[in-house]
């Protein structure tokens, strides 16, 4: 039931930087995709460079939208 509403609240914000933290792993950047069992959050290090991280929704123990 938690995974159902996390993913439809997460994709409201498509398009929105969002920082997302795991047991062992935060991860701040745009939130790119939202599928049913996964997310993808594209980190941005600069000009034209930035790495994609695919994360389980059910290792996603929170996310933070900045204002």
């Amino acid at each position: 039931m938690f995974a159902s509403t996390l993913i439809e609240e997460l994709a409201k914000r498509q398009g929105h930087i969002v920082t997302v933290n795991t047991f062992n792993y935060g991860a701040t950047g745009v939130l790119a995709m939202v599928q049913a069992d996964y997310i993808t959050v594209v980190e941005s290090t600069g000009y034209g460079l930035y790495d994609s991280q695919n994360i389980p929704v059910e290792s996603i123990q929170s996310a933070f939208f900045p204002a």
